[in-house]
């Protein structure tokens, strides 16, 4: 079985508008390879100000607001799959999320990640402008393929990565702005590569782009191949992949089953 994934990798701003159109012109251009599923980043609809927590909450929409209902509405016209990510919000003055929202062929909203882990690290306050999430993970049946959602700092926890792949995920999805600096592009190709190979399935980073991020989205298999890879600029990548490379996979590595559970056993902790 192949599935044919499209990341669309874009720079995006402060200017709502102008980040949807921008989204549409790129979702406009990965349907050209008929994809069964468009990916666009962490930060698709706003870009935030660390600074200007007010600004975050004011760009922030409902899963009914016009960002939302723009890419049901293209899914459902084009017949294909789409993940993207808003700024959820949150109810009365609270912060909003930093969500994935997963719409299905049908433009119906099928699934939902609020971000478990906000970026408190190299001086930034992502807790200052987002509320943590509390949806536990779960996989996402995209057209008889498992997905699970993660965003960006995310990556750096191999707990939830491997839970996911304990719930029968295939693809495990990680939606970026990838802030760039010293070792942060080896990072996150490091660690796309790691979740991939150390729990057998796809890995799929769509990041943002430009001076201030890392770029370089990329599609990985279970042996942790870079099946494609982008540079820093906008733009869409496509790959098909085989589901078929999984079953050979655990058959060559059944670390799975391997599992010392009588030595170790984190699920309780």
């Amino acid at each position: 079985m192949l599935m044919k994934v499209a990341l669309a990798q874009m720079a995006s701003g402060t200017d709502k508008e102008g980040n949807l159109e921008r989204s549409v012109r790129l979702f406009n251009e990965a349907i050209r390879s008929k994809p069964n599923l468009v990916i666009f980043p962490e930060y698709q609809m706003f870009s935030p100000n660390y600074a200007d927590p007010d600004g975050l909450k004011e760009a922030s929409e409902p899963l009914d607001g016009k960002f939302a209902s723009t890419f049901a509405e293209l899914s459902r016209k084009n017949s294909v799959m789409s993940l993207i990510n808003i700024a959820e919000r949150n109810f009365g003055t609270l912060k909003p999320f930093n969500a994935s929202i997963f719409i299905d062929d049908l433009g119906i909203v099928v699934g939902k990640y609020r971000k478990l882990h906000l970026f408190d690290a190299y001086s930034k306050l992502e807790s200052n402008l987002y509320e943590y999430g509390r949806i536990p993970v779960s996989t996402i049946n995209a057209g008889g393929v498992h997905i699970g959602l993660q965003i960006c700092y995310d990556l750096r926890f191999p707990e939830p990565a491997r839970l996911i792949k304990l719930l029968g995920a295939q693809i495990l999805s990680y939606q970026a702005g990838w802030y760039a600096g010293e070792r942060k592009l080896e990072t996150w190709k490091t660690l796309l590569k790691a979740r991939a190979i150390e729990n057998g399935l796809f890995v799929l980073g769509t990041a943002q782009s430009g001076k201030d991020f890392t770029g370089h989205s990329m599609v990985v298999s279970p042996y942790g191949d870079v099946l494609a890879e982008a540079d820093n600029e906008d733009g869409v990548i496509v790959c098909d992949l085989d589901m078929d490379i999984l079953e050979r996979y655990t058959s060559d590595v059944p670390m799975m089953k391997q599992r010392r559970k009588d030595q170790y056993d984190v699920s309780g902790l």
